[in-house]
């Protein structure tokens, strides 16, 4: 490739790589052309000399270049299901308002979902009113995990224990605030595990 079109090559793979994270798949020889304004033929001899000299992996349909071969696209759909309580019980809203996609890279494998917390009953641990929190869904829970739990029919965001010689499961509040206090229930239905809490950032 003559050196006077390292310009165009510029241009194809600042495309791609722009392309990929919008749309989150490689474009084709002829979006290529079009946004270049060259023929199809024209494009496709650009993307071929490229491949063989090293800038980017090309197998005829797939771009792949430096900055596009490190985009994680492994993504789980989760849906957020509205609210759970993190002080006094209160039934959880249960239908499903939107679905978002989290990268495996950071949150993991497996099916979650993501409720939002408010009352202040979890402070101390980190969880604030308004706080997105992704849980992983499962039936059981170990020793000090942070559990979405159903008691009585309602969701309850708390810190479980198990008491074994009174025979009961404790929901513990981590509170800044006095008046929240742990209960003791003899059964509780574990919906699934806190893994992630997800906050906003607030401005001035």
């Amino acid at each position: 490739m003559r050196k006077k079109n390292t310009d165009i090559m510029d241009r194809i793979i600042a495309f791609a790589d722009e392309f990929r994270r919008e749309y989150g798949r490689s474009p084709s020889t002829t979006e290529i052309a079009i946004e270049i304004g060259v023929a199809r033929g024209t494009a496709y001899t650009y993307l071929t000399a490229m491949r063989d000299c090293g800038m980017i992996e090309y197998n005829g349909k797939d771009i792949t270049t430096l900055n596009s071969s490190k985009i994680n696209h492994y993504n789980n759909s989760t849906p957020i299901v509205g609210r759970v309580v993190c002080g006094d019980p209160t039934e959880e809203e249960s239908n499903i308002s939107e679905y978002v996609d989290l990268p495996v890279s950071i949150f993991g494998e497996g099916e979650k979902f993501i409720v939002e917390a408010y009352g202040d009953s979890m402070d101390l641990a980190g969880i604030e009113e308004g706080d997105q929190v992704v849980v992983r869904k499962q039936q059981t829970a170990k020793e000090g995990d942070l559990v979405i739990a159903l008691t009585n029919n309602e969701n309850n965001l708390k810190r479980i224990h198990f008491d074994d010689k009174r025979r009961v499961i404790i929901l513990s509040p981590e509170s800044s605030n006095p008046r929240h206090k742990p209960k003791a229930y003899k059964e509780v239905r574990i919906q699934g595990i806190v893994t992630h809490v997800i906050k906003r950032v607030h401005t001035n």
